[in-house]
């Protein structure tokens, strides 16, 4: 009898706690997709430097265009969560999600390599939540949620134009690898080493801000890469429109030398530090199933201590920024919904140093639009039709997200593609 209660006690002893609940859920979204290229331009490639398409050698060159055919995943992942309830209010909170896009670049379908997106550990109460791991921006994240062409980064999305100066910069994250000669110029963008707080709704008002620490300075002469974002909406729940603000700062992460790389005949002095920003104000309205909203963005780039020299023109700049307009619209259906993305990039403007002229980077706006109709087989499954067009002015060059024919971002080319989707959800 004493054995028989020893064993039980032993056993409770050493039996595990209860453990928070943990859920498994996730987004499969993938689809053929058709694209293609016109040939580019005999333009300069850099509006700014007259560059672009120079080999040194027989002068300006156009690249010819090209269609192709390919599958894409857009913003397929796998999500593993973790809540657990320490009392007075407080919860602990765990988010590991997984990327698992298996087709276009860095992951490929021979890759065994994982990638993590939106994972943190963090706490919550009444008063909020702080979180710390990798996560989207408070910029992006208001980017993402007015795009009606699901995930944003897909073909036709608002990430065509928008949190990127052109230039064949396209969902440019991350803060690893940053230097003064090889810079990182996007804001629609991921950060890890971040540390941020989101708001409670305080009658339809909230906002966030977000922190990277400075993991990434790689020597005591380099720069300190970080990231500020912040960011605030009101959103009434028993209104039928939404407003937010976002603004991003960049400290050395050289989103100008990112502008100039591509060129040839240039050297480049990236300078001793940068600070890149990003200002966004985005409003909508309700109209009973129609949604209609409109975007406008100003980015801007600013080297410390260096800029652009040398090449045809011998021209040298230390600031470029450009600004963008944007509609978009959803109206929704028995079946589902249409969503529509309309976008357009001003000319670029830049400023001169050691007494070089300020000016207009000439031709290097764009126009972009994109359509799609999404129908609902159920709850858990949808099917995907989209569109876009990408139409750059001879010297711009702003390319497609979510397909694979960019003509190389040769400058002037346009880029079209039609994706045929299925998204299913569990």
């Amino acid at each position: 009898m004493k054995q028989k209660l020893l064993v039980i006690a032993l056993a409770g002893a050493f039996a595990a706690p209860a453990m928070a609940d943990v859920t498994i859920s996730g987004t499969v979204n993938a689809g053929p997709f058709l694209s293609s290229s016109s040939d580019g331009t005999r333009g300069t490639g850099n509006a700014v430097t007259n560059l672009g398409g120079y080999d040194g050698v027989s002068g300006p060159r156009a690249s010819q265009g090209f269609s192709s055919q390919g599958i894409t995943s857009n913003y397929s992942n796998i999500n593993i969560r973790s809540e657990e309830d320490l009392g007075n209010g407080l919860k602990v909170l765990f988010q590991y999600q997984i990327d698992i896009s298996q087709t276009g670049s860095p992951i490929q379908s021979t890759d065994s390599r994982l990638r993590t997106r939106n994972s943190y550990l963090g706490f919550a109460g009444g008063w909020g939540a702080v979180k710390y791991g990798t996560n989207e921006n408070v910029y992006e994240q208001y980017l993402y949620q007015a795009d009606p062409l699901d995930g944003a980064a897909g073909v036709g999305g608002n990430l065509q134009m928008f949190g990127s100066p052109g230039y064949g910069v396209v969902f440019d994250v991350g803060q690893s690898g940053v230097t003064n000669a090889n810079g990182s110029a996007g804001f629609y963008r991921r950060t890890d080493q971040n540390i941020w707080y989101e708001s409670p709704d305080f009658n339809g008002f909230s906002f966030g801000a977000s922190y990277s620490l400075n993991n990434y300075q790689s020597s005591s002469t380099s720069g300190k890469p970080g990231v500020i974002s912040l960011g605030g909406q009101y959103k009434p729940a028993d209104m039928p429109f939404y407003v937010n603000v976002a603004y991003e700062r960049h400290k050395d992460l050289f989103g100008l030398s990112a502008i100039t790389r591509p060129l040839s005949g240039a050297s480049l002095n990236g300078g001793t530090g940068s600070t890149d920003t990003g200002l966004k104000l985005q409003a909508g309205v309700m109209f009973g199933d129609l949604t209609v909203g409109a975007i406008i963005e100003q980015l801007k780039y600013k080297t410390d201590g260096g800029g652009l020299v040398g090449g045809i023109q011998g021209l040298g700049f230390s600031e470029y920024k450009r600004t963008a307009y944007g509609l978009h619209a959803k109206f929704n259906l028995p079946t589902g919904y249409i969503g529509a993305n309309f976008g357009i990039a001003q000319d670029g403007k830049f400023k001169g140093v050691g007494g070089n002229p300020s000016g207009t980077a000439t031709d290097s706006g764009a126009m972009y639009f994109g359509l799609g109709y999404f129908h609902n087989l159920s709850k858990q499954t949808q099917l995907q039709v989209i569109g876009s067009l990408v139409d750059n002015k001879s010297n711009a060059r702003y390319i497609l997200a979510g397909a694979g024919t960019n003509n190389g971002g040769a400058p002037g080319a346009d880029h079209t593609a039609i994706y045929f989707g299925v998204k299913h959800s569990f």
